[in-house]
Order: C-alpha cells, then structure tokens, then sequence
C-alpha cells in the first residue's frame, strides 16, 4: 500500500494547491479530491498485486515451488493460485483504500459521495485487479531473486504514479509523454475509476458560463483519454480487455521456462 499512499499525500502537501490554481473558479477541490482518488485506486491495484505475487518469487528461489512441482500439480494450477490470490488482494485493497480516501476527504472538504455508483466502482476495481495481476504475474516472470524484488516494487511503485496521471494530469505532459502513458494500461484504468467518481460532480459544478468546459476538463485530467476523439466508457474497458488478454499470453508462452527455472531449484 505504500505506493497508492505515498501518491496519496504527496497530493495532500503539494499538488493540490498548485492544481486548484490551474482551474476555473467555481470548480472546487472537491473535484480534485475526486480525481486523484481515482488515480491512486490505480496505483494501489498496481503495487499491491505485485506484492501478492511476489510470494511467488519467493517460493521459486526457495524451492518451495520445485517441491510442489514434485507432487505431481501441474504448472498451470500453481500459477493460477498465486493469481487468484493476488487478484483477490488487489481487489480488496482497492476497496479498502476507497474507505480510507473517502472517509478523509468526507471529514477533511465535506465531500459528497452523491450520484456515484458504487457497485460499478466494485466491479471497476474487480477489473483493474485483473489487469495489473495478469500483468505483474508476466513482469515477475523473468524474476528469479527476492533481492530483486525491492528493487523492482520502487521502479513500479515510483513509475505507477507517473503512468496513472496522479503526480501531474496527462494534459501537462508533452506530447511524448503522453504517448508513453497510453502505452500502458494505467491512464485507461485511472480514466475509467474518475468517469464513475467525478461524472455525477461534473454534472453539478460546469454549468452557466463554465457549460462548454467539462470536454477540456476530462483530455486534460485523464478523465478520458483522447486518440483521435475521447474513448467511451465501453472502449476503454475494451482496450483494457485487450491488454490482459496480451499480458496473459505472454505470460502462456513464458510458462515452459519459467517451470524449467522452478525445477532447477531441486
């Protein structure tokens, strides 16, 4: 959880000064609390279901994976145990770091939960548990050392927040950049957790003079990612789809040597 909370506050001391300024009067930090809850229920999914798989990396170095292997299992159900239980993590620490958040900016700005459907959250979160866990497992595939393993957590967990538009909007970025976050699952999964969290607030702060505003917003927080026009709800949920779909191939294809490496530990 350090990574999501480390973004966590880092937003708190810093960001939010310095974003309210950037945006209309009226807008409010309410809308700002909101986005970069979003955000870091992205960092939190993508830090805490490699921890969960890191005991994965333990088990091989250990031998313990070989030992198992020797019982007759097959590869495939071993893998398939330490990424349920590491989706299942994931899953509930988003869930628990939404309660955290919430509760904190309830009592802290006087938000307002109003309008936002909290079953698709859930099952937003169910979703981005399963990309970052079918991610991690590749990732940690070519992983053989527990040494390795912290170094690798502060890469990701530093790089998360970057990716996930939490330590500055997409729209702040050059133009590289961003090209590079869209590479990656995360801005896609951010966008998705801020269309269910900032739509039903949107809809309430950008009206009058401010009515033509909400499309700039959206491009330029990462509350839709734009290509050639803003991607739907539906379509980024797809193109989320999509990166699972590649990772858990990859990961198929690397499964006879990452066996092979577990094996050699006997």
């Amino acid at each position: 959880m350090l990574g999501a909370l480390i973004a966590f506050v880092l937003y708190l001391i810093f960001l939010k000064a310095n974003l309210q300024q950037n945006l209309p009067a009226g807008v409010g930090k309410q809308l700002l609390d909101l986005w970069v809850m979003g955000g870091t229920l992205t960092v939190t999914a993508i830090t805490t279901t490699q921890s969960a798989l890191s005991q994965m990396v333990t088990d091989r170095e250990q031998g313990q994976l070989a030992d198992l292997l020797m019982t007759g299992t097959p590869f495939w159900q071993l893998q398939a145990g330490y990424l349920v239980s590491a989706f299942v993590i994931g899953w509930l620490m988003q869930v628990g770091m939404f309660v955290l958040m919430s509760g904190y900016f309830m009592l802290a700005d006087g938000l307002s939960l109003t309008g936002i459907n909290l079953g698709q959250l859930i099952l937003l979160s169910a979703l981005s548990s399963l990309v970052w866990t079918s991610f991690n497992l590749l990732i940690l595939s070519f992983v053989h050392r527990v040494d390795t393993l912290g170094k690798l957590g502060t890469i990701i967990g530093t790089a998360a927040g970057f990716f996930a538009g939490v330590y500055m909007p997409i729209g702040s970025v050059p133009t590289s950049a961003q090209w590079l976050m869209k590479l990656t699952p995360a801005p896609y999964n951010a966008a998705l957790f801020r269309q269910n969290l900032m739509t039903p607030a949107i809809q309430r702060k950008f009206s009058g003079h401010l009515i033509t505003y909400p499309k700039t917003f959206d491009t330029m927080m990462g509350s839709k990612i734009q290509w050639h026009h803003s991607l739907s709800a539906s379509t980024t949920i797809l193109v989320l789809f999509g990166f699972t779909v590649l990772f858990s191939l990859l990961t198929l294809i690397l499964a006879r040597r990452s066996q092979r490496t577990a094996i050699v530990r006997v």
